[in-house]
């Protein structure tokens, strides 16, 4: 009895392949941007504190330098912070875009997979109807060398 190979088989092992890569690249993508939005709260944070920290200085005193000082620091946080979220964008672009290729190789692996069923269920037809086949044969072979005993 033949035993059954799916001609296929090395094209659907190298998706699986791609695939499992593609999901590790989609999480070093997810804990990417949660790297950045952690760091984007750090900022925000600091922000606040820079804030705060000028409010105080204003109700007593502040010099135009430690003014000027605030502002431009404040500033700094502020454009840090614009800076962080582009860079969570393009990740969030990226993971969009990580996920589109995940599905697209899922539906592809899964077509792969109903094609090896088939062939599968062909093969196991095709060698249910030789064994069938072989069985009448044998019969048949049995009830002649029967009727020349007799």
């Amino acid at each position: 009895m033949k035993k059954f190979i799916f001609s296929l088989q090395k094209v659907l092992e190298i998706k699986e392949q791609l695939l499992n890569n593609m999901k590790i690249e989609l999480s070093n993508l997810n804990h990417e941007c949660n790297n950045i939005e952690l760091s984007i709260k750090i900022l925000q944070a600091k922000f606040k504190n820079i804030e705060n920290e000028y409010v105080e200085k204003t109700y007593k005193s502040i010099s135009p330098g430690e003014m000027s000082y605030y502002k431009m620091l404040s500033q700094g946080v502020l454009t840090q912070i614009e800076n962080k979220e582009k860079e969570k964008e393009i990740i969030l672009r990226k993971i969009a875009a990580k996920r589109q290729e995940i599905i697209i190789m899922n539906t592809e692996i899964s077509s792969l997979e109903k094609l090896r069923e088939k062939e599968l269920e062909k093969h196991n037809k095709e060698l249910l109807k030789k064994e069938e086949h072989f069985i009448e044969e044998f019969i048949s072979n049995k009830a002649m060398t029967n009727e020349y005993a007799v």
